[in-house]
């Protein structure tokens, strides 16, 4: 894949895939090869965006239909097959490289989705983004601050903001906790969910999962702890699991805290998968 001078070469070897730049030999076409042409069209200061650098990353996106291409400090026009979008400029961190090609960090990807799909669609991709950890809370605040008046700037502004503010919380422990659940990629379901006649902090509902935080202070009476006690067997009975935590696990160790949460999440899918899987063997067998 390359710019070729026409009349150095033998034109049936050369294969238009954008003005001036040609596939040589065969019209096969390698992996990410119209992401490589797409980038020498547009060359210099080009990098591959939007939902295009969405997908590199492995966010869910929908298929653009076209290879999207951000150029930066100038305009070039698009074309059939590629879509080009400006930028005045990248903030420190926004240029990265993933198979070896340029594209915009998943920051400035997620900021840039915001202004093609929907506010659903897009809090998908932020999720899948925090579970993969190619984000950070910080990175984002940077690159909003950065590009004030891009596109997509509101939608994933707002996201942000209603994140926290769609949860009752009712201590500073919980609102911790929930930080650190939504910035790993494992936003609950609901918070003080009313379960088997107890509220609990945090439910996710399909794993029927649910977590407790625990404090020395309010747990250290015999009445308390053999409340709680009650409590859990309850809820185990009503058949949910009960995952603990505590002050020092979302204020210390939040990154192990959550890594644990994170496996007993998939264990616990696992688990009711193969229970629907024996009850489906069950009443095949008996009918």
């Amino acid at each position: 894949m390359c710019r070729i001078d026409t009349r150095s070469r033998d034109l049936e070897a050369l294969h238009v895939v954008f003005a001036g730049v040609y596939l040589v030999g065969h019209r096969a076409e390698p992996p990410l090869a119209r992401e490589c042409a797409a980038l020498l069209y547009c060359a210099p200061r080009a990098l591959l965006g939007c939902r295009t650098s969405a997908r590199l990353w492995g966010l869910p996106a929908p298929d653009p239909g076209a290879i999207e291409v951000t150029v930066v400090g100038r305009h070039r026009s698009s074309r059939p097959g590629l879509r080009v979008r400006s930028l005045s400029a990248l903030a420190p961190g926004e240029l990265r490289r993933r198979n070896g090609l340029p594209l915009t960090s998943p920051a400035l990807t997620l900021l840039d989705l915001g202004g093609l799909i929907g506010a659903d669609a897009l809090d998908r991709a932020l999720n899948e983004a925090r579970v993969q950890r190619l984000v950070a809370d910080d990175e984002l605040a940077a690159t909003l601050a950065a590009h004030p008046t891009r596109k997509g700037r509101l939608t994933l502004a707002r996201l942000l903001a209603a994140e926290e503010s769609a949860f009752v919380t009712e201590s500073e422990a919980e609102r911790r906790c929930l930080r650190l659940m939504i910035a790993r990629g494992l936003k609950p379901d609901a918070t003080q969910a009313q379960i088997a006649g107890h509220r609990v902090d945090f439910l996710y509902r399909a794993e029927r999962l649910v977590v407790e935080l625990d404090g020395y202070r309010y747990h250290r009476t015999r009445r308390r702890f053999v409340e709680d006690r009650r409590r859990a067997t309850e809820l185990i009975a009503a058949g949910y699991q009960v995952f603990p935590l505590t002050w020092h696990d979302v204020t210390v160790d939040g990154d192990a805290a959550m890594a644990r949460l994170r496996r007993a999440l998939e264990r616990r899918r696992l688990e009711l998968s193969r229970s629907d899987v024996a009850a489906t063997l069950d009443r095949e067998t008996s009918s």
